[in-house]
């Protein structure tokens, strides 16, 4: 099975003992190289709750990395930043801090900073609607980036009023929200009422059961379902403690464990293991496709062109065999 323009992962924070949040043009650049092995030809690097400063920082260090990958022929593209805080609700936070957290009416001047700094960088913009000046936050910039509701208390009627005011996206959907009830049916809910919002979903097996995994991809609109990682730091590393913003994070066994709860904290899930899941739970592997590659790159609104020559080659169950980027050969070696 050949996958047109390889795995595209447009919510990432970090692999192979890399994270965007360190603000590092060196890891960026790390992760870059070693993405491929994962199958991934491209990806959008992924902030965490991090203080204004350092947002900056993690803006400046992409650019850098961007520039000093321009001529690097085997490598992942970095396409463009998802900022996932510093618009989340306290409450449901989970790893993220909470100190860093700020309403959209405290923040509303932020992307119009980032664009006027590093214009054309900042694509996916994460927010708890029901945060002050949310509504007003959605509409001021969903012409410009894709707003997403993320770690929110918001129901379904509010998540309803978000996506007419122009949010067009959910954030890994069941996770660090309400779920869907027979009479509480939430953001799940309001988007089964809707055909037009992409939908982000951790296919590791783990963030979601795959049985609501199977409900998912039939309830849903196959050209609005984008699978994404969430990965931190551990992905791609050994078993052992590693750093996700200003948490201690377990990584042990492919899943993460965070707090006394041992609450999940992102994910140690590549994009090639979650096709490769998705076969594995039923799903048909033209859906595969459309979920890993085809999808996210529309999310962003990113003409597939540049991917020319770029393809994943994967087996009859969906296994990642090689990743061609531009003609070549990824031979998954690479030291750094």
């Amino acid at each position: 099975m050949r996958i047109p323009g390889g795995f595209i992962d447009t919510h990432i924070h970090g692999c192979f003992g890399e994270d965007m949040s360190d603000c590092s043009i060196d890891g960026l650049i790390r992760m870059a190289k070693l993405l491929p092995k994962f199958g991934v030809t491209a990806f959008c690097p992924t902030t965490m709750t991090i203080s204004r400063d350092d947002i900056y920082r993690c803006f400046e260090a992409f650019t850098a990395a961007r520039e000093a990958l321009e001529n690097e022929p085997l490598c992942a593209s970095l396409l463009g930043i998802h900022l996932e805080g510093p618009l989340l609700n306290p409450g449901m936070a989970g790893v993220q801090a909470e100190m860093y957290c700020m309403t959209p009416s405290e923040a509303m001047d932020l992307p119009s900073s980032l664009e006027e700094r590093f214009p054309g960088v900042l694509k996916i913009i994460d927010i708890a609607p029901e945060l002050d000046g949310g509504y007003e936050f959605i509409s001021e910039y969903s012409r410009d980036y894709v707003i997403s509701l993320a770690h929110t208390k918001a129901d379904y009627s509010v998540a309803m009023r978000a996506f007419e005011c122009g949010a067009s996206s959910v954030t890994h959907v069941l996770n660090a929200m309400g779920g869907c009830g027979k009479r509480d049916p939430g953001i799940l809910g309001a988007v089964c009422d809707r055909t037009d919002i992409r939908t982000e979903i951790i296919c590791d097996g783990i963030h979601i059961d795959p049985t609501v995994l199977r409900m998912l991809f039939k309830v849903l609109p196959e050209d609005k379902i984008v699978v994404v990682s969430d990965s931190m730091r551990g992905a791609g590393m050994p078993d052992g403690m590693y750093r996700l913003g200003s948490a201690d994070v377990m990584c042990k066994g492919g899943r993460t464990y965070f707090g006394p709860s041992g609450n999940l904290a992102g994910s140690v899930t590549d994009m090639a293991s979650e096709a490769s899941n998705l076969f594995r739970f039923g799903i048909d592997t033209s859906t595969i496709v459309r979920a890993c590659s085809v999808n996210p790159l529309k999310t962003i609104g990113i003409d597939d062109k540049f991917l020319t020559d770029t393809y994943v080659e994967a087996d009859e169950e969906a296994r990642l065999v090689r990743t061609v980027i531009k003609g070549n050969i990824y031979n998954g070696v690479l030291e750094l």
